[in-house]
């Protein structure tokens, strides 16, 4: 990014008479494809650039964002960033931190690669996957998406303080849903892959993973409501982790929002489970020196062996708790105020493989997708959501299981872990391996 734009802003701020300000800049490109029968259904390419100010005056905070850069509109972005400052009541709460005492830690989150490939290059790849999940068996027939997406993006943020932080990054990733038929009957696969780097993204694996879902499915029976042991593969139990990632915020806290409320220091989940924040992850989507403040990121345990032991933070909730941001103050690009959010979490692997947990289990289920799960109530835990996947018979998967569903509250299912695998598996920011779940209830027809 271009430092003097950065440099120009805050001196137009200061000239103001502002206590203090910063500056979020952003450079963004992406292009995403859609391939259906071997030829491009759509294409889109996007482009954002822009600067978000925000300023202190008097405890006021104020805040203005522009996507054009020139002389003129800089200028006129401080004034309206200082004349919502004198709008506001102020608020103490408000800080902008100077430079950190440690220089911010190297990160590896840009593959040039993904920014030198062509148009035809990313076209190719979707369409190489759409072929390898037809050729795996005869009886997939359709195919209702095959996408991937590429992106690339600048970050700068600068402070009257003197604390600043660069970087670039990278993401690629690939998704399909395929349908199987047999003898009247259709069944639907899906698979994805995410990745920073361009090399490791399976994409035609990808592919052939959705199609024997699809083809495995087929055969599927009912069941009767039962309450069973259950084997949550990765992708599903990633969701379920979901649901619980925003009562780590100290925002949600503060806001009465939170499923933990009045629960730190106390058991939450099973011994088994441990989840960590780590906004050093090698490779993590949520992977940066710094949060979107300037405040170096660092890897925190959020659930040490069941037991709650933090909340995450940003500034501003930090300093209404009378405590230190945790590196967690998150903005959505530079048209937004930082919030309170995940770096990269996920639920610490255990040992063994997904086909390990269902050897385990005598009788019981293996969920493999879920539908709904943006119905759950993440203030309660409760949720009651549809599923697929296999009844599990001595070991086996015995055969595929449909129109069934499976309910309770998240951190019930999640005391009742009694066994953790080691394929993790993210999906954006949050990752987490297969569970095995002592029992959970399981409505069939």
């Amino acid at each position: 990014m271009e430092k003097h734009i950065a440099e120009k802003i805050l001196t137009l701020a200061s000239s103001l008479k502002v206590d203090s300000a910063d500056v979020f800049l952003r450079s963004y490109t992406s292009t995403t494809i859609e391939v259906k029968e071997q030829t491009v259904d759509a294409f889109d390419r996007a482009r954002d650039t822009g600067a978000g100010l925000r300023v202190l005056l008097g405890g006021r905070l104020g805040f203005a964002f522009t996507t054009d850069l020139s002389d003129g509109a800089l200028a006129t972005l401080a004034r309206v960033a200082v004349t919502n400052a004198r709008n506001v009541e102020p608020d103490g709460h408000h800080f902008i931190p100077g430079r950190p005492a440690a220089p911010y830690n190297s990160v590896s989150i840009y593959d040039p690669e993904i920014a030198a490939l062509t148009e035809k290059e990313k076209i190719d790849r979707v369409m190489a996957m759409e072929r390898e999940a037809f050729s795996v068996d005869k009886r997939i027939r359709r195919i209702r998406k095959a996408s991937a997406a590429f992106s690339a993006s600048e970050t700068l943020i600068v402070n009257t303080k003197g604390a600043e932080v660069s970087y670039r990054s990278t993401a690629c990733s690939s998704s399909i849903e395929v349908v199987a038929e047999d003898k009247g009957e259709s069944q639907a696969g899906s698979e994805f892959d995410v990745n920073r780097f361009y090399k490791r993204l399976e994409i035609e694996e990808v592919g052939r993973k959705a199609a024997r879902r699809a083809i495995d499915l087929l055969g599927a029976r009912h069941m009767e409501s039962i309450k069973a042991p259950v084997v949550l593969e990765a992708s599903v139990a990633q969701e379920f982790l979901a649901l619980m990632a925003g009562g780590f915020s100290a925002e949600s806290v503060q806001k009465k929002r939170s499923l933990f409320i009045g629960k730190m220091d106390k058991e939450v989940a099973s011994p088994l489970i441990t989840v960590y924040d780590d906004g050093l992850l090698e490779g993590g989507l949520g992977t940066a020196p710094s949060d979107d403040e300037t405040v170096p990121v660092k890897k925190k345990t959020v659930i040490a062996n069941g037991m709650l032991a933090m909340f995450l933070y940003n500034i501003y909730t930090a300093n209404k708790d009378k405590t230190e941001s945790t590196g967690n103050g998150m903005r959505g690009g530079f048209k937004g105020l930082p919030g309170v959010g995940v770096t990269n979490l996920y639920l610490e692997p255990g040992k063994g493989t997904l086909d390990d947990l269902i050897s385990s289990v005598d009788a019981g289920l293996l969920v493999t997708d879920v539908m709904g799960m943006h119905t759950a109530n993440s203030i309660s835990g409760d949720f009651s959501v549809g599923a697929t996947g296999f009844w599990i018979e001595k070991g086996k998967k015995a055969y595929p299981v449909r129109e069934i569903a499976i309910a309770g509250n998240i951190l019930d299912l999640m005391k009742n872990v009694d066994a953790v695998g080691g394929d993790i598996r993210f999906s954006g920011r949050i990752g987490s391996p297969s569970l095995r779940i002592k029992e959970l209830s399981i409505g069939g027809k």
